[in-house]
C-alpha cells in the first residue's frame, strides 16, 4: 500500500510540472467535486466566478467508487475539492491520503451538521414505525469492513439540510477566493430562498397524505421521511449495491401485504431488480422516486436539475 502511495504521489507531481500536461486557466479557481449533490451546489453557489468538476460520470456510484491516479491529479490540480461526507464517499479518505492539502483546500460538505443515524439490524426492528434518532456528526470515526453507515449520507433530499451543506459551500468559496465573496453571498442567498420555497411546497404537498408509509428499494429517503412526517421502508440499504437476504425479501414482502401497500418507490437511475421481485409477489406498482445521486447528461441538457427533479418526486408521492 505504502508503494502504491509513492507511485500516486508521483505520478501527482509528474503531471503538475511537465510540459503539455493539462493546467486550469489561472483567472478563475477550479473547484473539484465528487458527485450531482455538491456539484450541483458548487455550480449555483460559484456561478461564472469558478470553474466547477464532477470527479464522477453519470452513473458511477459514489458509495462503491474506487479512486485512480487520474482522480488524485484531478484533485491535486483543483484549488479546492468538495465531497458530501465520510459516510457517502468511501473512496475519499484514500484519496484524501495521497492529496496535498496546503495545495487543494479540502471541504467535507456536512460538516458541523447533525446527521441521522444510519445503517440498523433489519431483522431486529422489524419495521416499527418512528423516525431515526439524530446523532452528533463525528468526523473522526473509522468505517467496519463492509462500509457499513454510522450515520445516512442522504441530506440532500431534505432541503432545510441542503441549505446547511449550502452555507459551508459558500463559506469554503469565500475563503478560497475572496475577491468574488459578494458574488458567492449573493447566490448562496438566491439558492436559499429557493430551497426554503421547495420546502414549503412539500409541507403542503404532502400534509393530507393519508398513507405516509412510503416503501423504497434504497434507504435513501430517510431525511426526507423525517422532514415530512413520514415512514420508510427500505427493501435494501443505504448503499445503491446493497443486497437484501432472502429473510428480508420474505418479510418485506409480508408487510407489503399485511400493510396493503400499493407502490414501492424505486430510483430508475438504477437497477430495480430487487424490487421487481417483490412487486411480483404482491402486486405492487412500482413507481419513481429519485435520489438524486444520478443525473444524466442528457437531463442536464434538457435543463433537469434538483429542483425539477425533487418536484417530480412530490407528484410522484401524492399522486
Amino acid at each position: 500500500m505504502k508503494l502504491f502511495k509513492k507511485f500516486i504521489l508521483f505520478v501527482v507531481a509528474f503531471a503538475l510540472i511537465v510540459p503539455g500536461v493539462s493546467v486550469h486557466a489561472q483567472d478563475k479557481k477550479t473547484v473539484m467535486t465528487t458527485f450531482y449533490p455538491v456539484y450541483y451546489l458548487a455550480s449555483r453557489i460559484g456561478g461564472e466566478a469558478v470553474n466547477v468538476e464532477m470527479l464522477l460520470e453519470s452513473g458511477q456510484d459514489a458509495h462503491s467508487y474506487e479512486s485512480t491516479a487520474k482522480d488524485a491529479v484531478a484533485v491535486q490540480e483543483a484549488d479546492l475539492f468538495i465531497y458530501q461526507d465520510d459516510e457517502m464517499e468511501f473512496f475519499v479518505s484514500d484519496l484524501l491520503s495521497i492529496v496535498d492539502q496546503e495545495a487543494t483546500q479540502v471541504l467535507e460538505s456536512t460538516e458541523g451538521i447533525e446527521l441521522l443515524s444510519g445503517d440498523h439490524n433489519h431483522e431486529e426492528e422489524e419495521h416499527e414505525e418512528g423516525h431515526e434518532e439524530e446523532h452528533d456528526h463525528e468526523h473522526d470515526h473509522e468505517h467496519e469492513e463492509g462500509h457499513s453507515h454510522e450515520f445516512d449520507p442522504h441530506t440532500w433530499l431534505d432541503p432545510n439540510f441542503y441549505s446547511q451543506q449550502a452555507e459551508n459551500v459558500k463559506n469554503a468559496l469565500i475563503e478560497l477566493d475572496p475577491a468574488n465573496e459578494a458574488t458567492y453571498t449573493e447566490n448562496a442567498a438566491k439558492l436559499s430562498e429557493e430551497l426554503t420555497a421547495l420546502n414549503e411546497d412539500f409541507i403542503v404537498g404532502l400534509a393530507d397524505l393519508k398513507n405516509r408509509t412510503i416503501v423504497v428499494q434504497h434507504e435513501a429517503f430517510g431525511y426526507l421521511a423525517h422532514a415530512y412526517d413520514l415512514e420508510q421502508l427500505a427493501i435494501s440499504g443505504l448503499a445503491n449495491n446493497a443486497e437484501p437476504s432472502a429473510k428480508q425479501l420474505a418479510e418485506m414482502t409480508n408487510v407489503v401485504n399485511e400493510r396493503n401497500i400499493q407502490v414501492i418507490y424505486v430510483d430508475p437511475t438504477t437497477s430495480t431488480t430487487i424490487s421487481e421481485t417483490v412487486s411480483q409477489a404482491t402486486g405492487a406498482e412500482l413507481r419513481p422516486l429519485r435520489t438524486l445521486e444520478f443525473i444524466t447528461e442528457e437531463e442536464i441538457e434538457q435543463g433537469e436539475d434538483y429542483f425539477s427533479i425533487m418536484r417530480e418526486n412530490l407528484a410522484q408521492l401524492t399522486k
